[in-house]
C-alpha cells in the first residue's frame, strides 16, 4: 500500500514537472502603440500604427536591434497598406528587400547586412473585417546562421 502510495506521489510529481514552463514571449504591446517608440524588443523593423502584438504567437530572442524569433501582430491597417508600408519603411532601419509577392497571403523577405539577419513577412487579411494578420520571422544569416547543410 505505501509503495502504491510512493508511486502515484512519483508521477504527480513527474507529470507536475513536466508540464513546464511556457516559452518567453515579447508579451502583449502597450495600450497606445502609436504614441511611442516600438517596444525595445522589437526595435529595429518597422511595425504600423496601432498594431497589437499576439503574445500566443510571438516567440523573441536576444532585444534591441539582434533579435531573432517571429513576431506576430494584428493591425486595423489593411493588408494593401501594410505591404506598402513594410515596402517604404523596412529600408529606413537598415533593410533591403529581397523578394516581394502581393497576393493573400503576401510574403516579403528583407535581408540587414548590418545585423547579419534575414526577417521574411507573411500578411494575411483577418478573420474580420478591417483586420490584418502580420507574421515576421526573423533569423540570422551568413556563417553560422541558417539551416546546416
Amino acid at each position: 500500500m505505501i509503495r502504491l502510495a510512493l508511486s502515484l506521489l512519483g508521477l504527480v510529481l513527474l507529470f507536475g514537472c513536466a508540464a513546464g514552463t511556457a516559452p518567453v514571449t515579447s508579451g502583449p504591446a502597450p495600450a497606445d502603440e502609436a504614441a511611442g517608440p516600438p517596444p525595445p524588443i522589437t526595435k529595429g523593423t518597422a511595425l504600423p500604427a496601432g498594431y497589437k502584438i499576439d503574445a500566443a504567437r510571438t516567440i523573441i530572442f536576444g532585444t534591441d536591434e539582434s533579435w531573432t524569433g517571429r513576431l506576430a501582430y494584428t493591425t486595423a491597417t489593411g493588408a494593401d497598406e501594410v505591404f506598402d508600408f513594410l515596402h517604404k519603411e523596412m529600408p529606413n532601419f537598415g533593410w533591403a528587400e529581397v523578394t516581394a509577392m502581393r497576393s493573400d497571403p503576401s510574403v516579403m523577405t528583407f535581408s540587414s547586412s548590418a545585423t547579419n539577419r534575414t526577417a521574411t513577412v507573411t500578411i494575411a487579411r483577418g478573420n474580420s473585417i478591417g483586420s490584418t494578420r502580420v507574421e515576421m520571422v526573423v533569423a540570422p544569416t551568413g556563417p553560422g546562421g541558417g539551416a546546416k547543410r
